[in-house]
C-alpha cells in the first residue's frame, strides 16, 4: 500500500538535507536541525565521527577499488544501501521502476506477476496476481523463492529481485522455489499483465459476488459500478473476495471500504510526524444498500485488502471467513526524487478503527476454514452458507 508526497516539498528536503551533510563534512560543525524549514522540532546533532568514516571509507573504495567507480555511481550505491537496510518494504526505485510503478497502478506492467516480501535468507511469496504467469504456472502463497535467474537471492531487496524478476515480454525467467521442505524450479515466460482489479458476477440464491485482486487508482470507482449492475440483476447480498490480494493504494482500500459503511472511521495512519498522519471516515451514501455481507481473506491478503477486511470487522458490517490475513499494517510513500528515481518508504503504520496495527499479526477471521484441496473451495462454500441461511434451511 502505498501514497505519494508532494515532490516539490521532498526536493526541497533534500536540498536541504545534502547541504546539512556537506556542510558536516566541509566544516566539521554540528548543524541543527534548524537549519531544516520542514522540520520544527530540534533533532540530535550529527553525528561527526560517523560521518568521518562515511567519508574515509568512500574515499577508500573510490582509490582502490578492483572497478572503477564515479562519484556519482558510488553516490548511488551509497543511497540504495541505506534504504536496503530500514525495513522489508521500502525501497530505491530508479527510472524504469518508477515507471513500472507508474502501470502498476494504472493496471499494467510486463513482469510474471507475483508480490513478493523479503524474509530472512529468502524471499517469501504474498500472492500471485490472477491470472498470471505465475499464478498459471502454480506458484503459491508461501512459496520461499531460493534462487531467481540462477542467482541466490539471499541479501537482496525487493527492489533487486524486482529487476532480476521484470522484462521484457515473451522473455524467460526462472525460479527455485522451495515449499515445504521440497525444492521446486519453474520456468516462466514474462508477458503484459493487465491486471483488471475488480470482477463480479451473479451467483445462486441472489448472491452478488465481487472479487478485487488488487487495489489501483480506478479499484473503487469500477466496484461501484460493478455493484449498480448487479443491484439491476436482482441481487440482495454481497460476497466480498479479497483472498490473494496482496494490496495497492491506501485511497482505493478507503473508497472501497466506504461502498460498504454509511458512517464512522475506515483507517487512521499515525506517522512519526503529525502532519503526516491521515484519517478516512465513511460517507453517508451506500451503494451496498446495507444488505448482508460476507468477505473472503486468506494469508495472501495484505495491506490495503486487510484495510477493508479490517474495518468490516470493527464496524461489524460483515463476516470474515477464511484464515488470518498475511499482517502487513505499514504505509509506504512514493518520494519523487531528482533525474526522475524514487524511493519507497515506509513513513506510517494504520489503525483499524478500533486501533488495532495488525502489522506482523494480521486479521483473525470470525469463521476459521482452510482450503484444504483445490478442488473444492471451501471457504467459498462457507461464505455462501452465512448468506443463504434462510435457502439451507429451506433445502432441509
Amino acid at each position: 500500500m502505498h501514497i505519494r508526497q508532494n515532490p516539490l516539498i521532498i526536493k526541497t528536503q533534500f536540498k536541504q538535507c545534502l547541504v546539512r551533510l556537506v556542510l558536516a563534512l566541509s566544516f566539521s560543525t554540528l548543524i541543527h536541525n534548524s537549519a531544516m524549514a520542514a522540520a520544527p522540532a530540534p533533532q540530535a546533532q550529527v553525528p561527526l565521527a560517523a560521518l568521518q568514516s562515511f567519508v574515509a571509507v568512500y574515499e577508500r573504495i573510490r582509490l582502490q577499488h578492483v572497478e572503477a567507480k564515479t562519484d556519482e555511481e558510488l553516490l548511488q550505491l551509497a543511497l540504495e544501501g541505506l534504504i536496503l537496510k530500514l525495513d522489508p518494504f521500502s525501497s530505491y526505485l530508479d527510472t524504469e521502476d518508477m515507471a513500472r510503478l507508474q502501470e502498476d497502478t494504472r493496471g499494467e506492467y510486463s513482469g510474471i506477476g507475483v508480490e513478493l516480501v523479503p524474509e530472512g535468507s529468502y524471499i517469501r511469496v504474498i500472492t500471485p496476481i490472477d491470472n498470471s504467469p505465475a499464478y498459471r504456472a502454480g506458484i503459491l502463497p508461501g512459496d520461499w523463492i531460493t534462487h531467481v535467474q540462477g542467482k541466490a537471492v539471499k541479501g537482496l531487496d525487493v527492489h533487486a529481485i524486482d529487476q532480476l524478476m521484470t522484462g521484457d515480454a515473451r522473455t524467460k525467467v526462472t525460479l527455485d522455489i522451495l515449499r515445504n521442505g521440497e525444492k521446486l524450479k519453474f520456468s516462466l515466460t514474462r508477458e503484459i499483465i493487465t491486471t483488471q482489479s475488480v470482477r463480479s458476477e451473479l451467483m445462486a440464491g441472489n448472491v452478488a459476488y465481487l472479487r478485487i485482486s488488487r487495489f489501483q487508482d480506478h479499484t473503487g470507482q469500477d466496484l461501484v459500478e460493478q455493484m449498480k449492475e448487479l443491484k439491476l440483476a436482482g441481487a440482495d447480498r454481497w460476497l466480498l473476495d479479497l483472498r490473494n490480494n496482496p494490496g495497492g493504494t491506501l485511497e482505493a482500500a478507503a473508497q472501497v471500504a466506504d461502498a460498504f459503511l454509511i458512517k464512522g472511521t475506515i483507517v487512521t495512519t499515525k506517522a512519526r510526524q503529525a502532519h503526516g498522519s491521515m484519517r478516512f471516515d465513511a460517507h453517508i451514501t451506500d451503494p451496498s444498500e446495507g444488505w448482508p455481507l460476507a468477505v473472503l481473506i486468506n494469508n495472501g491478503s495484505a495491506s490495503a485488502s486487510e484495510i477493508v477486511a479490517g474495518a468490516m470487522k470493527d464496524h461489524k458490517r460483515g463476516q470474515l471467513v477464511g484464515n488470518t490475513s498475511f499482517g502487513k499494517g505499514s504505509v509506504q510513500s512514493i518520494i519523487t526524487l531528482p533525474q526522475g528515481t524514487g524511493v519507497k518508504l515506509t513513513t506510517a503504520y494504520y489503525y483499524t478503527p478500533d486501533g488495532h496495527n495488525i502489522h506482523l499479526k494480521g486479521i483473525e477471521p470470525n469463521l476459521n476454514i482452510s482450503n484444504a484441496s483445490t478442488e473444492n473451495d471451501l471457504q467459498l462454500s462457507a461464505a455462501l452458507n452465512l448468506l443463504n441461511p434462510l435457502d439451507t434451511q429451506n433445502n432441509k
